[in-house]
């Protein structure tokens, strides 16, 4: 009896879960194939410019090669492959999945072989956990959907990392979330709890359509569905009762799934790209700054953030447990040569005087002195959708420049949810946190 119990609770934690999952995600709101073709593009002409400029020729080369199939692609030869995919998600062909894959083919197909080009890194590692817990290899494209495969993917009402997971979902299944670390940002370990999360949903529904709607709309959310389709519990009979904000995101998936299983016939292939995805891991048993790393070793930070976005702050809290900092695979070796450098590079500048270990004055690092703010208050602003630096430095009376400067910025690409570190001159008496609401 006690047992069952506890089984009811669990389960009616993950049903609030999945009631967040279903309505607060801000990613979700506007998706449809439109706003999808506008991520793909965020991902192609923003985040990985710099790392596909140095083989423009032969990525322009290879999708030349392609168009002459794409064009002779007919409707009729669409259907047939979709219906002779083998897949557990049974979604089928229907004018909304042609439009993603319409995105997928004919709109933005540079951007879907960025996206073959990630899959190639990311989902060996995801089946290989998924194998763990029996759970069918093709959810490991997931990602491509949700978050693009982007670790630190995150949305202003709680949803992290490259499963798109929530807040409670994450400490239901112990992944550590605190002030310094989000472990929904590990990629290895977040693929482990979505597994989990699968398991338990096809333990309730004995049907893997089902478990992937209820692991991104919520249980409750498609139990609700259920009972207004008059007991029916296929996709489409569901679609109408299911959130508009999210339904779409499995129409979105088969097409992807379409796309893995297809693209070779259409000679589309993984872009060429500059990406670190060799890595080396080294163990930290103290406090260390991932600026130190920067400056005493001369990695860019962005390729550091990106290759440990679980820790929120650029700071590995190591002390009383030992934290895994990844690094470039050529770099593994000169860390453990320059350790001491390391972790005496302007130690008591970077850790001993900070006031916290959230509000990190990172200023402190600009090369150009002038730019450090002071004498004026430091605020952090949390970007919110639609927001561009040319809003924020206007309300702020910064200039986008400073903005830039202060936060390390290569580029204006901004994220919701990210946050911005700013100097503002505002008056005596003003809060500076008030400017952030």
């Amino acid at each position: 009896m006690y047992k069952k119990s506890i089984l009811i609770l669990f389960f009616f934690l993950l049903t609030v879960a999945g009631i967040s999952r279903g309505h607060l995600n801000i990613d979700s709101i506007f998706f449809n194939p439109s706003y999808y073709q506008l991520r793909l593009d965020s991902l192609y002409l923003g985040q990985y410019r710099q790392a596909l400029k140095g083989h423009e020729q032969e990525n322009s080369q290879m999708l030349a090669t392609a168009l002459p199939g794409l064009r002779s692609l007919t409707e009729n030869q669409i259907t047939q492959q979709v219906s002779e995919m083998n897949s557990v998600i049974r979604v089928g062909y229907t004018p909304k999945v042609r439009e993603f894959i319409d995105v997928f083919l004919f709109k933005k197909p540079e951007a879907s072989c960025l996206l073959l080009t990630l899959a190639n890194h990311y989902v060996p590692l995801f089946q290989s956990i998924f194998d763990k817990y029996n759970i069918p290899h093709e959810l490991a494209y997931l990602p491509s959907v949700i978050s693009a495969f982007n670790p630190g993917a995150s949305s202003m009402y709680g949803s992290s990392g490259i499963w798109n997971i929530m807040y409670i979902s994450g400490k239901l299944y112990k992944l550590e979330i605190n002030s310094m670390v989000d472990e929904r940002r590990n990629y290895e370990k977040s693929t482990d709890a979505a597994a989990r999360q699968f398991r338990d949903f096809f333990a309730i529904y004995q049907d893997w359509t089902l478990a992937l709607t209820a692991y991104i709309v919520g249980p409750a959310v498609v139990n609700k569905a259920i009972r207004r389709a008059n007991g029916k519990t296929d996709f489409w009979s569901l679609y109408p009762f299911l959130p508009s904000e999210t339904r779409d995101y499995l129409p979105a998936y088969m097409a992807m799934t379409y796309f893995v299983n297809y693209h070779n016939q259409f000679n589309l292939k993984p872009l060429q790209a500059d990406l670190p995805f060799a890595t080396d891991t080294v163990c930290i048993r103290k406090e260390l700054h991932l600026r130190q790393v920067s400056k005493v070793l001369d990695i860019p930070m962005p390729v550091l953030r990106d290759l440990n976005t679980q820790y929120k702050h650029d700071i590995l809290p190591a002390g009383p447990k030992i934290c895994i900092l990844n690094l470039p695979v050529s770099y593994g070796d000169k860390f453990r040569l320059l350790k001491d450098s390391i972790f005496r590079y302007k130690d008591s500048v970077i850790l001993a005087s900070r006031q916290s270990t959230i509000t990190f004055p990172m200023a402190t690092f600009t090369h150009d002195e002038s730019r450090s703010g002071s004498g004026k208050n430091q605020v952090y602003h949390t970007v919110r959708s639609g927001e561009t630096l040319g809003s924020i430095s206007a309300k702020y009376h910064v200039t986008v420049a400073d903005i830039k400067s202060w936060n390390h910025m290569k580029s204006t690409t901004l994220r919701v949810g990210q946050q911005l570190l700013l100097y503002t001159s505002a008056k005596a008496g003003s809060h500076p946190s008030s400017m952030n609401k």
